[in-house]
């Protein structure tokens, strides 16, 4: 109870002291650029005092208070990342995690989304906040697309270690693989090789997709679908592959750009049973589910 009280008294504090700042007009003297921000700072300090509150319960298990903490965090010190970082996976994966309705459990992972962006807004090249949202982006919400775009801006980011770049070139890659665009997959684990030549999972990866998918991706991206279609099909054939997840995003992309909506959807939709660690199929299941229905509402000319 003494923390809880500690926390109010700091929050009632920081109330009265904006009173008496629009009271007393302080506001115009903050507004003076480069004038000192006395306001700003204490709330930065604060922000801080709060933020280890924010740890101590999750270090003991009280998620529920975390999350009111983190906001009033963020609102005192917006150019806190570290906070907006926490928020963000406390928020896409804990409070996920304890959801037990499907359709809620979405709605917390793109509130997530949203914390991070918000995030972003104040600190537009926080590696901490480009690559969290970036992963999250891929590993909760499945969307490709917006994992590559972040995954990328955190690779010419400012602030990373070495070892950061080598694995946000490694999900870089495993985002395209599954976007799927094979030919950027390729030029990213050729990279991550060139630069890391002592790790063999780059070597492996290249080789891999030049020999099972470079080729069918060339097929249908001119035209020769039904190639391309049987050469994944063949591959899932093989004992070894029958729940890969790569050919089947392929099969599915070559079956939606043909306009063939319904194979490509139950294609994933099969996926997302096989793989419930998938949330890549579950999304493109969900948004081109979603593209069917607007199609079909469409009226007839």
């Amino acid at each position: 109870m003494r923390r809880y009280g500690a926390v109010a008294l700091l929050l009632a504090f920081w109330c009265l002291w904006m009173a008496a700042w629009q009271w007393a007009g302080w506001w115009r003297v903050a507004a003076v650029p480069n004038a000192p921000n006395a306001i700003r700072l204490i709330g930065r300090l604060m922000a801080r005092v709060l933020w280890q509150q924010s740890e101590i319960f999750r270090d003991t298990g009280r998620w529920w208070l975390v999350l009111p903490l983190l906001r009033v965090t963020t609102f005192l010190d917006p150019t806190f990342a570290e906070a907006y970082d926490f928020a963000g996976w406390h928020i896409a994966y804990n409070l996920r995690a304890e959801e037990k309705d499907e359709t809620r459990r979405y709605q917390w992972v793109k509130l997530g989304i949203q914390v991070y962006e918000q995030g972003l807004r104040r600190n537009p090249n926080d590696f901490s906040l480009l690559f969290g949202l970036g992963w999250t982006a891929y590993d909760k919400l499945g969307d490709t697309a917006l994992a590559a775009y972040y995954l990328w801006r955190a690779l010419n980011a400012p602030g990373k270690f070495t070892k950061d770049v080598d694995w946000v070139r490694h999900m870089l890659a495993h985002a395209y693989e599954r976007m799927p665009n094979i030919q950027m997959a390729l030029k990213h684990w050729e990279e991550a090789a060139l630069a890391t030549p002592y790790n063999p999972v780059a070597r492996g990866a290249t080789i891999t997709l030049r020999e099972r998918y470079a080729g069918a991706e060339t097929m249908y991206r001119n035209g020769y679908d039904q190639e391309a279609i049987e050469i994944m099909e063949n591959l899932l054939r093989h004992p070894d592959k029958k729940y890969a997840t790569i050919p089947r995003h392929i099969l599915a992309q070559i079956y939606y750009d043909r306009g063939d909506i319904e194979s490509a959807i139950a294609i994933m939709q099969q996926m997302t049973e096989w793989h419930k660690l998938e949330p890549r199929a579950e999304f493109k299941a969900r948004t081109w589910s979603d593209r069917l229905k607007e199609r079909q509402l469409r009226p007839t000319e």
